[in-house]
């Protein structure tokens, strides 16, 4: 009889929880899709204010719930994206407590989560070069790349554009030492899966706001896409390899639309410099291309 008398009041608690986490649950969704997109508009206090509201309600979310493994994934995805603000000794705990989450993830379930383990030390390797130790971030980021070859996933786009990331950083890093072969080597690899990804997603990259309704992995691989195709055009063009050089001021040009779609004047005066600068590659490539026939 006792029991009985208290289970309406049991059930009116257990209704107001589900509402009180669904709450949170489309609160957090909300903040952490403000921060990739104010990060993408380069509102870099905007973006930081949003990534750590997220943050804290995933850390609630994940404390509170009574199967916490539940919520362990948005825990490891906001920590890995917080990681980004703050000083190099704060990014390096943030996403060293977001690798074991997603390491412990990735053991019940690898085809999902072993792609965003292999993220975070992407970003760990990003740390390090940050730091000053590029050596150490080139030999961290060839790990991560075979990493990714031997990867299982859900989402092989997904698992291609985050190989193409660490491709690019790669490519970026041996730059740095003065490898200019290998680095552009790796870039150019980059360049060609992160195509191959978007085709078999079906995506075109052109026509306004086609990033906008991209997946968010693919929004968050624009900036680094973009970036290693301004880098490949500029210095295939020094080199006078202006056929190369065309064909990376293409894809530059392209990815910086749809950035530049998102709104913001940064990203706006950016597409414009990329789109000046392709321009004189293109006329330059072009007596080549009609000498070729």
């Amino acid at each position: 009889m006792f029991m009985a008398r208290h289970r309406p009041q049991e059930r009116k608690v257990s209704e107001r929880e589900a509402l009180r986490l669904g709450t949170l649950e489309r609160r957090y969704d909300f903040h952490l899709g403000e921060a990739i997109r104010a990060a993408l508009q380069g509102s870099h206090d905007k973006a930081a204010t949003h990534s750590g509201t997220a943050l804290s309600i995933s850390r609630e979310l994940y404390a509170g719930a009574a199967d916490p493994a539940r919520h362990q994934a948005e825990l490891a995805a906001a920590l890995c994206n917080h990681a980004r603000y703050g000083g190099i000794l704060h990014a390096l705990a943030l996403l060293t407590e977001s690798a074991g989450h997603y390491a412990a993830l990735a053991e019940a379930d690898p085809a999902a989560y072993e792609v965003p383990r292999i993220d975070v030390l992407t970003r760990v390797a990003l740390a390090a070069d940050t730091g000053g130790d590029t050596p150490g971030a080139v030999g961290l980021l060839r790990e991560v790349v075979r990493m990714y070859l031997q990867a299982p996933a859900a989402n092989p786009a997904e698992r291609d554009l985050g190989l193409a990331r660490a491709r690019f950083h790669l490519g970026r890093c041996l730059l740095k030492t003065g490898a200019v072969a290998d680095g552009l080597a790796e870039i150019d690899a980059g360049l060609a899966l992160a195509e191959e990804a978007t085709a078999r997603l079906g995506i075109s990259l052109s026509g306004p706001g086609w990033l906008g309704l991209a997946p968010r992995y693919l929004q968050l691989a624009a900036p680094d896409w973009v970036a290693a195709a301004v880098r490949a055009m500029t210095l295939r063009a020094a080199a006078g390899e202006w056929e190369s050089a065309a064909a990376a001021a293409d894809v530059a040009v392209r990815i910086s639309g749809g950035l530049a779609d998102l709104g913001g004047d940064t990203l706006r005066e950016a597409h414009e410099d990329i789109r000046a600068r392709a321009d004189v590659i293109w006329g330059q490539a072009e007596p080549q291309r009609t000498a070729a026939g």
